[in-house]
């Protein structure tokens, strides 16, 4: 689970957890610990403007060197931690690497502020006044800021001439972003392209003069075929993935759908909620680029947003779904068509995976997640007419395209995405671009990332700290005293059974494993719309295509160009991508403490992702199943439930909306106990040192362990807009990241006698929670 985890399915997010949501997938790539393939001389082959330049960096350099010093003979007296006299007996760290560390923790700081009164704001202070959040962005932290690094270096491959060698997944790679950026011809086709792919889907109801559109020729089942061939999954979500109870094999599974706006929540209050009023408004302006009359287009519209309401309300709530075996429901397509009758399974199911060469049968095992929602959407779908549906069908496809089209068109988001997200602006095309390619061909794009800027050395670092880190929660596994001695045993096997994976997948490296991966997609340079929609569509087609398939173990779940970290539960597995094995997670150069701070605290959250309130019902083989006993179960609820309250009486400020408990508890689970563990794992690792680390250059105030805290909280850095944090609330696992640092650290007992912050302060309340 993308800093930290989700639990998620592989194919749906229902099996897999993410250590960050911001932007969805964050990626990042910075000039830190990564490796320069073009070697030259100090001096050598430089420009008398160059060695001018170089120059000049040493002196600022020097004068930095001076200015951190004499920051920290300001500050020696602020911490009565016993830093202070620490610093006494220490010697201080002068390398490039040390001052750099300590240049970056003190522009975040703010050290006005009394660590114990509010770390966050001691720790991120000034790094959220000085980050003023850009128009187009609804949020913007840490990994913001990485983000754009890794967009600037990832441009530079995807913009590099193709060579001879290249091999062919990387060519693709090439032409979908140069697809994509050339402009000119995306204005010059205009909405013709889209036009084409509405044609080729029965047409848009509301787009039709005089109401000429023929509701008897219309085929339902036949659209959502359709829909689904192109990856969208509408009205159902329907996929294939590994067998929650049989996790070597897959099975075809169906639950319900994501709606048009972020989440249910959105509908609650109606269609007159401004959120809801905006969203509609957004569709009448597409439907009329079509060709739709105003008044037919806001009757027609209307009417669709009525029934999207409606599938809303019969959508159960994520909080509501956090017992996997509640939902899990394996039957066979007979029984599904008995259970939920008045849709046609076998024809749906019959014709999207023919697609693949796969025959399915009344027998076929499928499992539903949410039968009850089928039903009635079933229902609702049976007593509704044909130009409603077909209405709501296309936009919801239409929705998503309108990003492939000219910038005037685009532009029509504007408004929507300022009421949801808060946003101004759109974005500047080569980022979009960028990010497309990347999360689309993420392994093409990973490879050329890889071969330029990866330091293998990282790596064996991050195994050892992971080896490290699990003999931390195994010994955690002890001090537990909810936790009986067979629970326990059983515990630690599957701590000891979690597969790590590092940096990337080796096969990418390989030109024919690569190539194999995108052999079915073709790329045209001046198709730009027409390049989507095959990716897309290959996208489904490979999925539908795993059927028959045994589960491949070994395979990762993400790609290498991305700062975030995962767990799968169905795989017991944690994975570490190159793109987060870099500054503030990870340097080579960086003291312990930082790093046990950094990349430490993001393994230990995903190896305690195994043992959450979600990731404890998989055993060590990925298989859902009652491995706990009854009473351990509802002793672990009972410390659970104090997470949950904790966190749900947090309210965000400016907004003034407390935080989901219930909804975010697996999370917050992850982050406490992976603190714990990289604190652990660093305090061993420093006692079997016969020299202490050097103290930073002004932060001879701070000893290493005050540091470690330091870099943990400085991860979580950022602001977001009013409008943002009301989304992350409403949508997100994750807790936002002032209450990641605050309420991890308020359940420490290490960062009170660390900061010898009093009983009773804000940061060290007396009563403290702990599930591991």
């Amino acid at each position: 689970m993308p800093v930290l985890a989700i639990p998620v399915m592989e194919m749906n997010g229902k099996s897999k957890h993410y250590l960050s949501e911001d932007g969805l997938q964050v990626k990042y790539t910075g000039p830190a610990d990564m490796v320069q393939r073009r070697q030259r001389g100090w001096i050598g082959e430089r420009t008398y403007l160059e060695v001018a330049l170089l120059v000049s960096c040493g002196v600022l350099l020097c004068i930095t060197v001076i200015l951190i010093i004499n920051e920290a003979v300001r500050h020696d007296d602020q911490l009565n931690g016993g830093a202070s006299k620490l610093a006494a007996t220490s010697t201080v760290c002068l390398s490039q690497d040390c001052v750099r560390a300590a240049a970056r923790l003190l522009q975040g700081m703010n050290q006005e502020v009394d660590p114990c009164d509010n770390f966050f704001e001691f720790a991120c202070g000034s790094w959220n006044k000085v980050n003023v959040i850009p128009d187009d962005r609804p949020s913007y932290n840490t990994f913001a800021k990485l983000r754009d690094d890794l967009h600037v270096t990832l441009k530079d491959l995807l913009e590099s001439p193709v060579t001879s060698g290249e091999c062919e997944a990387s060519r693709k790679a090439k032409h979908l972003y140069h697809s994509c950026i050339n402009e000119t011809l995306i204005e010059e086709r205009g909405i013709e392209p889209a036009i084409h792919l509405i044609e080729e889907l029965g047409g848009w109801p509301v787009t039709f003069v005089n109401g000429t559109w023929p509701e008897e020729t219309f085929d339902l089942t036949g659209l959502l075929i359709k829909l689904r061939l192109y990856n969208n999954k509408i009205l159902v979500d329907q996929w294939v993935s590994a067998d929650d109870k049989n996790s070597d094999v897959h099975i075809i599974q169906f639950d319900q759908p994501d709606l048009g706006m972020p989440s249910r929540d959105y509908y609650t209050k109606g269609r007159h909620d401004p959120d809801v009023v905006v969203y509609e408004e957004f569709a009448v302006a597409v439907a009329m680029v079509f060709g739709a009359n105003k008044t037919v287009a806001e009757d027609d519209i209307r009417e669709m947003v009525d029934l999207e309401i409606r599938l809303a309300n019969i959508t159960v709530p994520q909080v509501d779904r956090r017992d996997n075996e509640k939902l899990y429901n394996r039957m066979t397509v007979r029984e599904l068509q008995q259970i939920v009758p008045g849709f046609a399974w076998m024809r749906y199911l019959r014709a999207i995976f023919d697609e693949v060469n796969i025959t399915i049968t009344e027998l076929e095992e499928v499992v539903v997640y949410a039968p009850e929602y089928l039903r009635q959407m079933v229902e609702i779908i049976n007593e509704t007419p044909g130009r409603t549906l077909a209405n709501y069908l296309i936009w919801r496809i239409m929705m998503n395209r309108m990003m492939n089209l000219p910038a005037k068109y685009r532009d029509l988001r504007k408004e929507y995405h300022r009421q949801i997200y808060g946003s101004e602006v759109e974005r500047s095309r080569w980022r979009d671009c960028v990010s497309y390619v990347n999360d689309n061909m993420g392994n093409a794009v990973g490879r050329l990332f890889v071969q330029q800027h990866f330091d293998e050395l990282a790596k064996n670092v991050a195994l050892d700290m992971i080896h490290d880190i699990r003999i931390a929660f195994n010994e955690l596994l002890h001090d537990v005293v909810w936790m009986d001695e067979y629970t326990r045993k059983v515990a630690e096997e599957k701590a000891d059974a979690i597969v790590e994976k590092i940096g990337y997948p080796s096969y990418i490296l390989n030109d024919t494993a690569l190539d194999d991966d995108y052999r079915n997609v073709y790329f045209h340079s001046d198709k730009y719309f027409e390049n989507v929609l095959e990716n897309i569509k290959s996208i489904a087609l490979a999925n539908m295509a795993r059927l028959r398939e045994p589960v491949d173990k070994t395979r990762w779940s993400t790609t290498p160009a991305i700062v975030n970290a995962f767990y799968s539960s169905t795989k017991n597995q944690i994975m570490f991508p190159a793109g987060i094995l870099q500054p503030p997670f990870y340097y080579k150069g960086y003291p312990k403490s930082l790093n046990y701070g950094g990349i430490g605290m993001v393994i230990g959250h995903e190896i305690t992702h195994g043992f959450d309130d979600r990731g404890r019902q998989f055993d060590k083989d990925g298989n859902l199943k009652q491995w706990w006993d009854d009473a351990v179960i509802e002793r672990f609820k009972n410390q659970t439930s104090c997470i949950v309250d904790q966190y749900g009486n947090y309210t965000m400020p400016g907004i003034g909306i407390a935080l989901n408990g219930i909804q975010t508890q697996g999370e917050n689970i992850a982050d406490n106990g992976g603190l714990k563990e990289a604190y652990r794992a660093y305090s061993k690792w420093e006692t079997s040192q016969e020299k202490r680390e050097d103290l930073l250059p002004g932060l001879t105030h701070l000893n290493h362990h005050q540091l470690f805290f330091l870099n943990f909280a400085q991860v979580w850095c950022g602001t977001m807009r009013p409008e943002a944090a009301v989304n992350r609330i409403r949508t997100g696992l994750h807790s936002p990241g002032r209450f990641r640092v605050i309420g991890t650290l308020q359940n420490s007992k290490e960062f009170s006698q660390v900061f010898n912050c009093p009983a009773g302060s804000y940061m060290n309340p007396v009563k403290k929670c702990e599930v591991w």
